[in-house]
């Protein structure tokens, strides 16, 4: 059975994309490629103005095409994605990464084993904008594969390590927990939504993580997470959905140790936004940022470099005091952003 002539669903592949020509037909052709056979893929072009919609039409009647009139946001147009899709399990997958034949047929599989559980994730394999494998992801010890995970062990885990093992374009959720907790919040969380659709799902719901890779995320330069990142002089999303949920009950759940990696991992943010602002000339707003930092934060957690962080918390001290220094700022800029 093609995957779009499935009369009943069990599973919808929702592919947001937005002018993803140069990926597009890599990525669905991995998708339509799935061993399980009850699957239907809904592309959502957020009015792209490259050939994407020429692309997703050549597919015909295996995949169904949705055009937005304007551009939404990659989480709100995948919640209208959501809104279309007919299966019981869904995936919001990305139109640049690869999926191996058989993530479909093992995430289903886990559901359907797994009645509680909320949402399931995959591990992934590094590739560059050429496809190469550059890494692996590895999670956190403390976290069991291919079993149930409550919000204590989650949320503490995200404290101490920040959000590397819940990838986004490698879950699959009950379309019955999207239809009690919502949509994703692009409007208060824009890129960084897909963090808060986990902390509220793990708020209800257990979720897992399978063992094995079983799809590559692409890294690109122009990836939603890199532009975003770039000379970024705000704090980032991150810290507002946890300390949101720390909030909400995750304080009372959260190790010494956890909480005190938070910090460390906020100090850490906190100077590399000074050093945004001295590449970008504000000397001025870059000495304010230091002034929040408490040096003693690093050594909260052996995730960061501590000894690192506080030689360039001097150096940028004294900088920060100084007139600008062009090839300083350059070599900033080349270190974080010129790869």
């Amino acid at each position: 059975m093609a995957l779009a002539d499935a009369p009943d669903p069990r599973v919808s592949i929702v592919v947001p994309v937005y002018n993803g020509e140069a990926y597009l037909r890599e990525s669905l052709d991995s998708i339509l490629a799935q061993t399980f056979p009850s699957t239907e893929v809904i592309v959502l072009d957020d009015g792209s103005t490259d050939r994407t919609p020429e692309i997703a039409a050549a597919y015909g009647s295996k995949v169904r095409f949705h055009r937005q009139s304007s551009n939404k946001g990659i989480y709100a147009n995948a919640n209208d994605g959501i809104t279309l899709a007919r299966g019981e399990y869904i995936g919001v997958f990305h139109a640049d990464d690869i999926y191996l034949p058989d993530i479909v047929e093992k995430q289903a599989a886990f559901l359907e084993h797994n009645s509680g559980v909320g949402a399931v994730f995959a591990q992934d394999i590094f590739v560059d904008e050429e496809g190469k494998e550059y890494g692996r992801l590895e999670i956190p010890a403390e976290l069991t594969t291919d079993q149930p995970l409550d919000f204590r062990t989650i949320i503490n885990a995200l404290l101490t390590h920040r959000n590397h093992f819940l990838r986004c374009p490698g879950a699959m959720v009950r379309a019955s927990v999207y239809r009690e907790l919502g949509g994703y919040n692009q409007d208060q969380f824009r890129n960084t939504s897909d963090l808060e659709m986990w902390l509220r799902i793990v708020s209800k719901y257990p979720i897992a993580i399978l063992g094995g890779y079983l799809f590559c995320y692409r890294h690109t330069r122009n990836a939603s997470s890199a532009r975003y990142h770039r000379l970024r002089t705000d704090a980032e999303r991150y810290f507002r959905i946890m300390d949101m949920y720390l909030s909400r009950g995750g304080r009372e759940v959260a190790t010494p140790h956890a909480l005190a990696a938070h910090e460390a991992h906020r100090a850490e943010d906190q100077l590399r936004r000074s050093i945004n602002h001295y590449i970008l000339g504000q000397q001025g707003e870059a000495k304010l940022l230091l002034n929040e930092i408490k040096p003693a934060a690093f050594w909260g957690s052996g995730q960061v470099q501590r000894g690192r962080l506080l030689l360039l918390y001097a150096g940028m001290q004294a900088l920060s005091r100084l007139p600008r220094v062009d090839w300083v700022a350059n070599s900033f800029y080349a270190h974080w952003y010129g790869k």
